[in-house]
């Protein structure tokens, strides 16, 4: 059974124990012993007297420790990544892909710290002395991470990174579907003595662990990486104090397909994107327009290249698609797709649990096209392996369509024309753009427009969400 980890220990969780569930088997894998509210109290406590001093220390002290979890993380590359595989469904190359990230992020970030900087503004004459004035940052306090289930540790390094470089201390709690490779590197900075306080993990129900760590007066920031729903959900509980939000809430992404696109690389990548994880990423494609000239032979392309992919898990060989998270997910997309059925909509293949693999949460990736924008896979964030095309007419169509939603996450366009490059990127409204199959990096900031949330994730700018703005004004 997984512990807790809280004030440098590893803890028995007071709740419920928790079953975790491999969605490739429907079998349980291991089980969480959840923690309760008065271990989240002791957690925050924990925090806020870890950062009188973890504050305090030099950001180079900060960095070793990243570098030094990182080390202990790297020995033990092999099992968190079987561990990410077993809890998500994962096939074995995008749970490589997903402990990297947080080994990524842990020196990304212990090198960024260095790099935060403050001002010396020109001294003011004030009765023949000199006032110097001196912006600084100074770290906001204790940190609170909410994480999704799609990226188990890479959600969580992009949350627990930037708080431990910047002299915050955090909280980390990961979602209940995926907790085990999160609650293990808890395993791992007991071993290594990470600062006690610094960094805690805790998992249990949402009702109980969310809303003790949302409701507190504790917090200074928190995050979220999660639903629209949720963040508001997680708003209202935070009124109890004032508190900086950074809320990642999804998307409705378009994917616009100029005529003048490479088709076949196109296709390819929507494709790959879409089984990708089984589609579900929150900046994965949603509602892709095809320009009317292009639109069978795209169609057709689509298709071609989606017959090449075969369901599996783990090592499975060939192009594989892992099972989506649990069956609720997988009857939902059964759901959207009959629903784009009797709307109108065409079901070129797929979208059918085969026999061989209904133990698990499996479901054949679904082509669907002549899809209109009044259906659920339109307006409704898919997450999971449904291709839905559309065709259009002209650009300036293809801009109204691609901003008729609340949320701006992230928009996509395929095409060589650097006039209507620029006219989308200009008249969309979303966080990030990217251009025939661009991608990002550590680098990169990930912030939505519109409902899409408020903040940013991944690069400096992150970062400095960790720091509060502080000023000198100064006469010897």
């Amino acid at each position: 059974m997984f512990k807790q980890y809280i004030n440098g220990k590893l803890v028995d969780g007071k709740g419920r124990e928790m079953p975790v569930y491999n969605p490739a088997t429907g079998k349980v894998i291991d089980s969480v012993g959840c923690a309760d509210a008065s271990q989240t109290k002791e957690a925050l406590i924990a925090a806020a007297e870890a950062f009188k001093t973890w504050s305090k220390t030099s950001v180079n002290e900060r960095a070793a420790w990243l570098y030094k979890l990182k080390e202990a993380c790297t020995a033990e590359r092999d099992y968190l990544i079987e561990l990410v595989s077993s809890e998500s469904g994962r096939p074995y190359a995008a749970a490589c892909g997903d402990v990297d990230w947080l080994l990524t992020s842990l020196s990304f970030y212990a090198e960024e710290a260095k790099r935060i900087e403050g001002e010396v503004i020109p001294p003011l004459n004030v009765g023949g002395k000199l006032n110097y004035q001196i912006i600084t940052k100074q770290p906001v306090g204790v940190t609170v991470g909410h994480l999704a289930w799609n990226y188990p540790l890479g959600n969580a390094s992009i949350k627990l990174a930037p708080a431990i470089a910047s002299g915050c201390t955090c909280i980390i709690k990961p979602s209940s579907e995926t907790p085990l490779a999160t609650l293990y590197v808890g395993v791992i900075a007991e071993k290594i003595g990470f600062p006690k306080g610094v960094l805690n993990i805790l998992s249990g129900p949402s009702s109980e662990v969310a809303k003790t760590l949302n409701e507190s007066t504790i917090p200074r920031l928190i995050s979220l990486i999660g639903s629209y729903e949720t963040g508001l959900k997680l708003m209202e509980q935070g009124v109890t104090s004032l508190k900086k939000y950074s809320l990642e809430l999804g998307g409705n992404a378009p994917v616009v397909v100029m005529p003048d696109a490479d088709l076949d690389e196109t296709a390819a990548n929507i494709v790959a994107k879409k089984v990708g994880f089984a589609g579900q990423t929150c900046v994965n494609y949603n509602r892709i327009y095809i320009h009317e000239s292009i639109y069978d032979v795209m169609c057709e392309k689509v298709k071609t290249e989606l017959s090449k992919v075969k369901l599996g898990s783990w090592k499975d060989e060939g192009y594989i698609m892992g099972p989506v998270i649990n069956n609720e997910a997988r009857d939902r997309m059964l759901s959207l797709i009959e629903d784009a059925k009797e709307k109108g909509a065409k079901l070129v293949m797929g979208g059918e649990v085969p026999e061989e693999f209904s133990e698990g949460s499996f479901i054949t990736p679904a082509l669907l096209i002549d899809v209109t924008d009044d259906i659920r896979v339109s307006n409704e964030e898919i997450f999971g392996p449904i291709i839905p095309l559309q065709p259009f007419k002209t650009l300036d169509e293809a801009i109204e369509k691609s901003n008729n939603t609340i949320f701006g996450l992230s928009a996509y366009f395929f095409g060589h024309n650097a006039k209507e490059m620029s006219r989308y990127f200009e008249n969309v409204t979303a966080g990030e753009f990217f251009v025939n199959g661009g991608i990002g990096s550590e680098f990169s900031p990930h912030s939505g427009a519109k409902q899409s949330g408020i903040g940013c994730d991944k690069s400096k700018h992150s970062l400095e969400e960790y720091y509060d703005i502080k000023f000198l004004s100064m006469i010897p």
